[in-house]
């Protein structure tokens, strides 16, 4: 069973590495093409110098890589590569920039009769 983008969405919001750091998803797309997270800045993700700790910013990001992918893509293996910006809501500067490469195939009981 799939869940729909909202009920996902809303979940999130109660999954621990989210609720203990700050992170709320804003808005996820019904077609799961795109997703608005936010990072609250707290005393519970800030690092020893006053800024977002860098795990905080990845954990914003990681899931939705994956996600996304389950959605919208099926058949061969791939290696999607992205790339996402994070910026600041205040002025929009570039707070920090993610790199991720997925490793992406249908599971052997998925894959269509006589594929690797």
């Amino acid at each position: 069973m799939r869940l729909s983008a909202r009920l996902l969405r809303r979940g999130m919001g109660w999954w621990p590495p989210f609720l203990g750091a700050g992170i709320r998803v804003r808005s996820l797309a019904d077609d799961y093409r795109d997703a608005v997270v936010e990072l609250r800045f707290g005393r519970l993700n800030r690092n020893y110098v006053g800024t977002h700790f860098g795990g905080s910013l990845y954990t914003m990001t990681d899931p939705f890589f994956a996600i996304m992918l389950m959605h919208n893509l099926g058949g061969e293996k791939v290696l999607p590569e992205f790339q996402v910006e994070v910026r600041h809501v205040g002025d929009d500067s570039l707070v920090a920039l993610v790199r991720k490469t997925l490793y992406v195939r249908l599971k052997p009981k998925h894959r269509p009769q006589g594929a690797a």
